[in-house]
Order: C-alpha cells, then sequence, then structure tokens
C-alpha cells in the first residue's frame, strides 16, 4: 500500500482508501488511471464523485475483504480488511484462532495485513475481527505459501559452488560467477519443483578467455622514398590490450619520422596506427605489432620495402630459451632484391621440421634445442644475378630449470614436515626460494620453517607443524635462460572442537531465538542440529529442517525466526570434518509462551435486573493473572457485591469468568480485560 496524502491510500489491489472523511472530499473528481506494464499505455477511467453525508450510529460492515490465495515464500501479499461504520470500528487480526504475534514482517494498515518475507510457516487461516459499539463483523480466509526448489545444473552435470560460482536467494534463485573464465561457458540449466511438478529453463553461455587476439592487421607492401604510408593494428581481449610496435626487433619511438596513436572502443577493441609520412631507405623492414595484457599476448609482423639500393642492418646476436620458439629476422633494407636465404654451417636452410623461413625473410625455430640449434646463422640476400649481400648473427641458447614434480602429503598439528625441491635440469647458476601464499619464506622462529639449499635443491623443513602452516607452497627456480616454479597446498588438519558450546535454553513464543553452536577446525567442519521432541530423555533425534524460519548462521548457532511451541525439547548440534571423530553437544530448548487472551469475552447486551456471565480464556507461562476492567475503573469483586469473579483451569489455559448481577444497562464494550 502506498499513502497518496494524509487521508488517502493505495491499495496494491488499486482501490483508493480515504479514511476520516471531510465534507469537502466531495468537491473533487476522482479517476482511476492505469499503465500497461509492457507497452507503457496508459488508460483513464471515468470520473467519479463522492457523496458526504452525516454521520449516523451503526454497526460496523466489511467494504473490502479476502477469501484465498497462494503465494510464492519470499514474496508479500496484502490481506484487504476496509471497515465501516460509526463509531468508527476496531480492528482485530487473528492467525489459526489466536492475536497475531509480535513480527517485524506483519504490518496493520488501515486497509488491511502486509506480510513481507512470506514463509511456509505463515500458511493458515486469518480472520479479520471489526468491533464497535453497535455489534462486531469478521472475515476470514485462508493463506498458502508455497515453497518451491532450485537445482541448477551446467551441462547437464549439478552445480557445485566454489570461488567462482555461488547459489545466492532463500530459494537459491540466483546463480553469480565471479571472474568468469573461458570453462565457465556451457548449457546453464535450472529446475524449480514443488509437489512433483517440476519447470525449467536454460541459457547458454558463450566465454573466450582474456588472451589478446589480432583482428585486423596490415599487409606487405613496396613504397617509394617519400611516399607516405600508415599501418594499423587492432587487438582484443580482455582486458583490452595494450599495443607496441617494432622495425626490425627495434622498438618504433614516437618522433618526426613515426606519429604513433591508439585508442580503445567501446566493445574493447583497441586500435593502434603508425604513420610515417616521408620514409627514407632506412624505414624500410619488418614490422611487428604486439598485443600484451594481463591473460598474455599475440603478435603480427610484415615486411615494408621502401624502394632503394638493398642493404642489411648489422644484427644483434640472439639468446634464446630452450623448448621455447625463437625468431630471427634478416633486417634487409631497400628494395628490388631477388630472394632472402639463411644458412648454417654451410647448409641451407631449412633443413628439419623445426625450421621455417617466411617469405619476408624471418627465420622461425620451433622448439629450440641447445645443442642442435646454437650456432652462427647466416642470412644472403641476393641482390643482383650471381650478386649477393650477406650478414651472420650468432644464437646462444640457454636451458631454463626444470623441477621435479613433488606433492605435499596433508598432516596434522605437532608433527614433522620435510618438503624438498629438486631441479634435475637447468644452465648454472640456479637460484631457489620459497613461497607461502605468494609472500617470499623468511627462515626462523617466528615463521617456524627452516630453508637448506644446495647448487640444485632446496629443502623447507617444519619441526613442529601448526594451523599457520597451512597454505599454497611455492618452489621457485630461476637462471638467466628462465624462471619456473611449482607449487603444492599444505594441508593441516585439525579435528573440530567446541568453541561455544550449547547450553539449555529459554526462547519466547513468537519471537527470535539462537541456539549457540561455534565449532574450529580443519577443514571448517561442518554443523548439523537435530532435534527430539519431549521433555524427557530424548529417544530420537531427528534432523532440524532447515526453512526460511530455521536457518544454521555462519558461526553454526541455530537461528529460529519465529519460535514455536512444537521448537520445545532435545537439540544436538554435531559437528565433523572427517578428521578424528564427530563431535556432539545437547541442550534442552523451553519455550516460554507469554499470556495471550485465546477466546475473548463477546459484546452482549443485558435487561434491567439480569445475571450476565463474560468468560475470558487465557493460556501461557503460569501463572497467569487475568483482570477485569470497566471503563478505566479495574472491577474488584471482592469489595463490590454485583460482581464476582471465579477462575479454572483447564489443561494449560486458564478461564475466568466475570457474574454480574442486579444489572442497571451494561454494555460489552465498556469492559476490558
Amino acid at each position: 500500500m502506498s499513502s497518496v496524502g494524509n487521508r488517502f491510500s493505495l491499495t496494491s489491489f488499486g482501490a483508493l482508501y480515504i479514511s476520516d472523511v471531510q465534507k469537502e472530499d466531495a468537491l473533487s473528481t476522482y479517476r482511476c488511471i492505469t499503465k500497461h506494464k509492457y507497452s507503457g499505455e496508459t488508460r483513464q477511467s471515468n470520473g467519479a464523485r463522492l457523496s458526504v453525508m452525516d454521520p449516523s450510529e451503526s454497526s460496523p460492515t466489511i467494504l473490502d475483504s479476502f477469501q484465498a490465495g497462494e503465494v510464492y515464500a519470499g514474496q508479500s501479499i496484502e490481506l484487504p480488511c476496509i471497515a465501516g461504520g460509526y463509531p468508527s470500528p476496531t480492528v482485530r487480526w487473528l492467525k489459526d484462532g489466536r492475536p497475531l504475534p509480535s513480527d517485524a514482517r506483519w504490518t496493520r494498515r488501515l486497509t488491511g495485513l502486509t506480510i513481507s518475507d512470506l514463509r511456509q510457516d505463515d500458511s493458515g487461516s486469518y480472520a479479520c475481527e471489526v468491533t464497535n459499539s453497535f455489534g462486531s463483523k469478521e472475515v476470514s480466509g485462508q493463506l498458502y505459501v508455497i515453497e518451491y526448489t532450485i537445482t541448477w545444473y551446467r551441462n547437464t552435470e549439478p552445480i557445485v559452488p566454489d570461488q567462482h560460482i555461488s547459489i545466492q536467494g532463500q530459494h537459491n534463485d540466483t546463480l553469480q560467477i565471479t571472474a568468469a573464465q573461458k570453462f565457465h561457458s556451457g548449457a546453464y540449466q535450472c529446475f524449480a519443483s514443488r509437489k512433483g511438478h517440476t519447470a525449467q529453463d536454460f541459457s547458454i553461455i558463450l566465454l573466450e578467455d582474456g588472451t589478446p587476439r589480432i583482428v585486423s592487421s596490415f599487409s606487405e607492401r613496396v613504397v617509394n622514398p617519400g611516399e607516405p604510408f600508415s599501418l594499423m593494428c587492432a587487438a582484443k581481449g580482455a582486458p583490452p590490450p595494450s599495443i607496441t610496435w617494432t622495425l626490425d626487433d627495434e622498438p618504433v619511438v614516437r618522433d618526426s619520422t613515426y606519429k604513433t596513436s591508439q585508442y580503445t572502443l567501446s566493445d574493447g577493441l583497441t586500435v593502434s596506427h603508425v604513420n610515417v609520412s616521408s620514409p627514407l631507405i632506412r624505414d624500410g623492414g619488418v614490422y611487428r605489432c604486439v598485443a600484451r595484457n594481463s591473460a598474455g599476448s599475440a603478435e603480427y609482423q610484415a615486411r615494408i620495402n621502401v624502394r632503394g639500393p638493398p642493404r642489411i642492418r648489422p644484427m644483434r646476436d640472439i639468446t634464446a630459451v630452450a623448448g621455447r620458439n625463437t625468431y630471427i629476422t634478416c633486417r634487409v633494407i631497400g628494395y628490388p632484391y631477388y630472394s632472402i636465404k639463411w644458412l648454417k654451417d654451410g647448409m641451407q636452410l631449412p633443413d628439419n621440421h623445426r625450421q621455417v623461413v617466411f617469405e619476408n625473410g624471418t627465420l622461425r625455430l620451433t622448439d629450440v634445442q641447445k645443442g642442435a640449434d646454437e650456432g652462427t646463422y647466416l642470412c644472403s640476400v641476393l641482390i643482383q644475378p650471381q650478386v649477393s649481400i650477406n650478414q651472420t648473427v650468432h644464437v646462444t641458447v640457454k636451458v631454463p630449470p626444470l623441477i621435479q614434480p613433488f606433492d605435499i602429503p596433508s598432516t596434522s598439528v605437532g608433527k614433522l614436515m620435510y618438503i624438498a625441491c629438486v631441479v634435475s635440469s637447468g644452465d648454472m647458476p640456479i637460484r631457489i626460494t620459497w613461497h607461502k601464499d605468494g609472500q617470499l619464506i623468511v627462515p626462523g622462529s617466528a615463521s617456524g620453517v627452516a630453508i637448506e639449499t644446495k647448487e640444485f635443491m632446496s629443502s623447507l623443513q617444519i619441526s613442529k607443524v601448526t594451523l599457520k602452516h597451512n597454505g599454497n607452497y611455492t618452489c621457485i627456480a630461476s637462471n638467466a635462460a628462465a624462471t619456473v616454479s611449482w607449487e603444492r597446498q599444505l594441508i593441516v588438519t585439525v579435528p573440530p572442537r567446541f568453541v561455544v558450546q550449547p547450553n539449555n535454553q529459554d526462547c519466547i513464543y513468537g519471537k527470535a531465538g539462537v541456539l549457540n553452536c561455534s565449532v574450529e577446525g580443519y577443514p571448517p567442519p561442518k554443523v548439523m542440529w537435530k532435534h527430539a521432541k519431549g521433555v524427557g530423555n530424548p529417544q530420537q533425534y531427528h534432523p532440524v529442517p532447515l526453512t526460511g524460519r530455521i536457518q544454521i548462521m555462519s558461526n553454526g548457532s541455530l537461528l529460529i525466526r519465529h519460535v514455536l511451541e512444537d521448537d520445545r525439547g532435545y537439540y544436538l548440534c554435531q559437528a565433523s570434518n572427517g578428521v578424528g571423530s564427530d563431535i556432539s553437544k545437547s541442550m534442552i530448548l523451553t519455550v516460554k509462551i507469554p499470556a495471550m487472551i485465546t477466546s475473548h469475552p463477546n459484546t452482549t447486551m443485558a435487561r434491567k435486573g439480569q445475571t450476565k456471565e463474560l468468560n475470558c480464556t487465557a493460556r501461557g507461562e503460569q501463572p497467569i493473572i487475568i483482570r477485569w476492567e470497566r471503563g478505566d475503573t479495574v472491577i474488584d469483586a471482592e469489595r463490590n457485591p454485583r460482581y464476582s469473579i471465579t477462575i479454572n483451569k483447564k489443561g494449560d489455559e486458564v478461564i475466568s469468568t466475570l457474574k454480574v448481577f442486579c444489572l442497571l444497562i451494561v454494555f460489552g464494550s465498556d469492559l476490558s480485560f
């Protein structure tokens, strides 16, 4: 319900409610305007006028009411109950014959009862009772709160939440993927089930990894000296990559000759240009654009020839890394020339499957090997028949470290731990260091770790394992060729133990209650709560059904949002993590019921001289004291012989009977309790 003024309210079902009607309300014209949810089309009703008359005494009448309805859990509903009558009637709400307990989700309004964040235990029979001094009226209806369950699948396999995927919402209705990776691609299905009925829908997610890729580039060409040319390179990636340029492996620096620009479009496409306004022979060669981001890199190259006498720029010696690919560019400038050839030890290349010579004169060595590929390479450019120019380059091959794979077995507190990292190959010298969770380990008493390192091996020793030693351990080996690493997780298992044990507890009916139970251990223990009804020795425990009303908190405690009588009994908090034995502790929950009137005396009339009885029934925690009042005065039956009050107990109920003798005129509305 929304308020459109101090006296005007608009209900959720479109009715306008005016409280405390004034005569000036008859001067206005009232219209209803609707707006289509999807098309946005609006329509306006015909005008209506209000007739305002002087009030006359009358019993209550129900102007708007409810009957029955089904609503999904988690949603909100308004149960309308609008009454007329003079004097203005009072409104009382009942659920299953009892007054509504205190709950912040239930809001009583002039137009009815609003219930937000519906739960299954909100189902039941609701009654609205309106009363004034001339009578009463009641309307009732049944509310059904529908629970449903949602399960998620990817590629027909159930989804298990992890560091990237979480399932959220009261009914698991939201699947959230953070830091999505390419492997998260697939067909996602959600199944909603209720009472044997199932509905499903699906969505296909296609993800690419963030590694840059060149989507548009330039082609090889021949230009004349002084003839301007422009090269463009476009790449996509996540995050958007940056692009750099080289000419014959030398960085292209922005100056009076080279004008470079770069910008990123809204779709993540990065575009870069190199403009050469007045090229000379030296501006020819192999241009390469390289796109890089945190996920990797991609490159493209092509030769631009500037006409003029050919020659070869001096080439720098190259250091290659064994096992990787290496490119060697013949830095020829000028044009025309007939061909570019590569030779090694007098043999023209390629002479094996790992060597490729491209048309632009670039030599690629795949999976470089130290013995086979190390040496001097000769680039020979044929500029005239029988006339060649040559240039040499020396390739040195460095062998990176190779760490022998190792595992770290799980252990428990107080034990010894020895982890060896052995480098089986690589050029010396080799430096070995250890990291834990990305941080360099400093040996000593503070860390509880000792490290012993020799030429090609290093050992990590822990004399007394504690919980703080849990984590990811990385052995890092580096030499002049490369840096490599090997990482494994050390799991220090700790059996569960109680941090806070459950204790016997009292909770108040209708209020929220928390049954404390907190445990620790590693892996983090799983907590399960069980319930046994009754007040004697517990016979059989059953798992506590977790609903919107009852939930296990993050620390293991049990939260009961709205305590009911059936919640009383024995509770068992049980914890396990697969290490050692399970632990458990029981407690008794006592539900204290506040005094509440379950049967009110009816409004009644009596004649002079007649004796009349009025009954009031209450239940709750004993003792219960029922007091009768007439107006603002407490009725004292011991001092006033016109009244007698008797108390009877029936089970857990207390019935108070007020008997009035020799009545003059008594209206039930003059009595309160």
